[in-house]
Parts: structure tokens; sequence; C-alpha cells
């Protein structure tokens, strides 16, 4: 065997020992990326349900945001978010209606908040009468379609605060189309 071909086998074991530890390596930082960008910059929420009729449907994928309200940002009314409810393990997509420390009322179909009545286009069924004085970090959600969700106006529902709001609803990605935030 010459020199040349002794170089040549050496060089390709080596590869041959190196790949497979480069490619664990590699599938693990591509996971790791993927847990952290799931973490903390976005994920994808299947729609459940039609109380967010007709801005978002059932059996629609919308794409969450994490980073919105980590950072010093309050959710703003309109915002839609994902959210938990105290003692629940589901997670919900609402709508953002009511602030800390406002008072809102539900009454002969228009939202009032503070007695000013709130313009809400994206609201298409009427519900019943509700009023609420929130507290210092409460958030009344509600679903668009008001007569078939179930939100804070639950009793074993109520309020949210800021650390159970998950992220913002930024898009729809299928079926292809937009959301509404205001």
């Amino acid at each position: 065997m010459s020199a040349r071909t002794v170089r040549r086998r050496k060089r390709t074991s080596r590869l041959i020992r190196r790949t497979p530890l480069r490619g664990v390596i590699w599938i693990a930082a591509v996971a790791l990326i993927c847990v952290l960008l799931r973490l903390f910059v976005f994920h994808l929420v299947r729609i459940e349900g039609g109380s967010m009729e007709d801005t978002l449907c059932s059996g629609e994928i919308a794409l969450v945001t994490s980073f919105d309200y980590r950072f010093g940002a309050t959710p703003a009314r309109g915002d839609i978010v994902e959210c938990r409810f105290p003692g629940r393990v589901d997670s919900y997509v609402k709508r953002v209606i009511g602030l800390p420390g406002e008072t809102v009322e539900l009454r002969e179909g228009k939202t009032y908040i503070d007695g000013v009545p709130l313009e809400e286009p994206y609201v298409f069924s009427i519900a019943e009468d509700y009023s609420i004085v929130l507290g210092e970090n409460e958030y009344l959600v509600l679903g668009d379609n008001r007569c078939e969700s179930y939100d804070s106006r639950a009793e074993d529902m109520g309020p949210i605060g800021a650390e159970n709001i998950l992220g913002r609803v930024r898009l729809c990605v299928w079926p292809l189309h937009g959301v509404e935030s205001k």
C-alpha cells in the first residue's frame, strides 16, 4: 500500500467518525432552537369552537407571538390574545375588552367602558346584560360571538391577570387570511 492510500484511508476514517457526532450535534442544536422559539417567540394555536366567529373560525390555525407582553408592554383593548383562565389547563383565544381599573357594562347589545360606548364592528351577536369593575391587574376577555362564548363573564372563569395572557394572535396561517385586532 502506498503512503497516499494510507493517508486517504485515515482521512476517510476520521470523516466517518466525525460525521455521526456532527449530525447529532446539529440535530440537537436545531431542536434547542425550535424549543426556544416555541417558548419565547411564537407558536401556532388551533381555534376550537365558535366563540371568535367571524374573526376566527373553528379549525383555523393562528400564529401567536409570545414575546409581546413579556418586556413591559401591556395588552391593549382590541388585542386578540391566547390566555389561560386560573384553574384551567386549556388555553383560550379571546379579545381584550376591559383593562385594569375600568368599569365594563354590556347593556342592550352594546358595550360600555366607564359609561362610554365602545365601537365593536367585529361583534355580531347580542349578549346578556353584564357589568363588572376590574381590579388593578385584571383584564376582561370576551369572544366576538358573545352568545356562544365561554369567557370572562362566566362565574367559573372571571377576569384574568396579565400573567395569564400567553401571547397575541397575529394572523391566521390556515386558511390564509388576516386577523383584525381592533
